[in-house]
């Protein structure tokens, strides 16, 4: 009996049970061995009967009256035994109707723990005397140490259920929480993502940017009061607060990119960067990355990813210098980014999105250009929403003395040289220059001159003008004359003497008196300047607004 409670001591309630009954009905010879088992707390219980000594019947019963033997013995927690089963009040207990017919007496033990009754054992006998006593106190023990192994049961399968439930809360829990590490990882990694491609835009950014202040020219702002410029300026406050394309016409070195920038300036994304593409510079093949930009791997030497100006210049402006240097086979492209704002880095299929706004130059006459097939017409018209032509430096010679004054200001200071005088021979010999090179070139040849020149005077090394020095100037320089050669007017000479005297004001920053005055420069009294200022009609400007 010993053997059997600890080979059961780990079993389900159940199993238990079955086995207990089993080991009753075959080693103790009982006519009749059946158990309930239950929550002593529920309202049903299951009856477990031997049945032909081989199997193991089980059926849910219903609750009793509480003259019941089960019921009674549960109540009580004592045995309750009978041996009389004609009587009517025993006749329908549910017991005896299961009886077998060679039943005779009937013992109901309660299985009881501590202060808890779990069920009952149930034996009868085909003694109508009942049970020995020996018997009884045999029956009393199995039924306690049987209760006790029916509450370890229990206690086991109700550890193991909720084992088991923990187990699925716990599974549940890592599966949540495997899903909100997914979750993150996915959001750190866009996060990287979108991080790196911001990093790779500032690099780029930064990278044109220093580009382009590399090579930005020395003034930072329009010079000038003549007519033509006075026109440039009002066109460009028409256009800089829109969004239109800008197409700057001009002759090399008239100053487009210094219009682009002034544009830019003055717009609603001056905030956003002005990235300039030269693409008379770009080699053939490269035309498509340059732009677009080109990921890892796309072509031979494509050692990472790189982004294109239109990509480096979102938000922003680009400038696309000499435009009609484009190829023809990119040209359809570049149409394409300007009408829909789309393309696609070279090697990557993903489309993506771009805001730009677009200003081009070229000395190129594009509509010749359209003419002879150089040049795409939906192109041309797609750029030439507002355009705006820079008139050469000989168109507005007027504007050499201020120019002059500025240049020489900058330079020398980049020089780290003191500031020459203007002289009214070097401002002839200035407006006698037919200025192929424009504005370009005139800060060329006052940085050259400022080079060569000893101390303050100033000496231009001019280029020859059809082989020759232009002779006005070279005879004024040279104080000879002769009747065979053009001789200035008088209005013409005060004119350069009015263009002398306000580059000398322009210089010393409008100051007459003092070592740095203009009347200093020009070698006369201030009095004198002054008078001739008012007799020249010229007034100190006005500051300008800069809200």
């Amino acid at each position: 009996m010993i053997r059997f409670y600890t080979a059961i001591s780990h079993a389900r309630p159940e199993s238990v049970a079955e086995a207990a009954l089993m080991f009753m009905q075959r080693h103790l010879g009982y006519s009749y061995t059946s158990m309930v088992v239950g929550d002593p707390a529920g309202k049903d219980r299951r009856l477990l009967t031997v049945s032909a000594g081989l199997t193991v019947a089980s059926e849910w019963l219903a609750a009793g009256h509480s003259e019941g033997f089960i019921e009674r013995a549960i109540a009580t927690g004592r045995i309750v035994s009978c041996g009389d089963f004609a009587s009517d009040a025993h006749r329908e207990d549910t017991l005896v109707r299961r009886l077998p017919d060679s039943t005779r007496f009937l013992a109901v033990l309660p299985l009881k723990t501590r202060n808890t009754v779990i069920g009952t054992l149930n034996i009868g006998s085909s003694r109508k005397s009942g049970f020995p006593l020996d018997q009884l106190e045999f029956l009393e023990a199995a039924a306690a140490g049987l209760a006790a192994s029916l509450k370890s049961a229990q206690w086991l399968e109700k550890l193991e259920s909720d084992c088991a439930r923990l187990r699925k809360e716990c599974d549940l829990q890592k599966s949540a929480l495997k899903k909100s590490h997914d979750e993150l990882e996915l959001e750190v990694a866009r996060r990287t993502l979108d991080i790196q491609r911001l990093q790779a835009r500032l690099q780029a950014e930064n990278t044109y940017l220093r580009e382009e202040l590399a090579g930005t020219h020395a003034y930072g702002e329009i010079i000038g009061e003549s007519p033509p410029l006075k026109a440039i300026i009002a066109r460009i406050q028409l256009v800089a607060p829109t969004s239109a394309s800008v197409l700057i016409l001009g002759e090399s070195g008239t100053g487009k990119e210094l219009i682009a920038r002034e544009i830019h300036k003055r717009s609603q994304r001056a905030d956003r960067p002005l990235i300039k593409v030269n693409c008379a510079t770009i080699p053939r093949e490269l035309y498509e990355s340059e732009f677009f930009g080109h990921i890892k791997g796309s072509f031979t030497g494509a050692i990472s990813d790189r982004l294109g100006r239109f990509e480096a210049a979102d938000g922003g402006t680009l400038f696309l210098d000499e435009v009609g240097e484009i190829p023809p086979g990119l040209q359809g492209k570049l149409l394409r980014v300007l009408q829909e704002g789309e393309f696609e880095r070279v090697g990557e299929g993903r489309t993506r999105k771009v805001d730009v706004r677009i200003i081009a130059a070229t000395n190129k006459n594009l509509t010749e250009e359209v003419k002879t097939g150089l040049f795409r017409e939906d192109l041309y018209y797609r750029l030439n929403v507002f355009p705006i032509e820079v008139p050469p430096l000989r168109a507005h010679r007027e504007d050499i003395p201020q120019l002059a004054a500025h240049y020489m200001e900058v330079v020398a200071h980049r020089l780290n040289r003191p500031v020459p005088r203007l002289t009214e021979a070097n401002l002839m010999d200035l407006n006698a220059h037919d200025w192929p090179g424009n504005v370009r070139e005139l800060q060329n040849i006052i940085e050259r001159a400022l080079i060569l020149s000893p101390q303050d005077r100033l000496r231009f090394d001019l280029p020859r003008i059809g082989g020759e020095v232009a002779a006005p100037v070279r005879d004024f320089r040279e104080g000879a004359v002769s009747s065979s050669q053009s001789i200035l007017t008088d209005a013409e000479i005060k004119s350069l003497q009015k263009r002398n005297l306000l580059a000398a004001l322009i210089q010393s920053g409008w100051k007459i008196y003092g070592s740095t005055g203009a009347a200093r420069v020009l070698g006369m009294k201030p009095t004198t300047l002054i008078e001739r200022m008012r007799r020249m009609g010229i007034k100190k400007p006005p500051r300008p607004d800069i809200s």
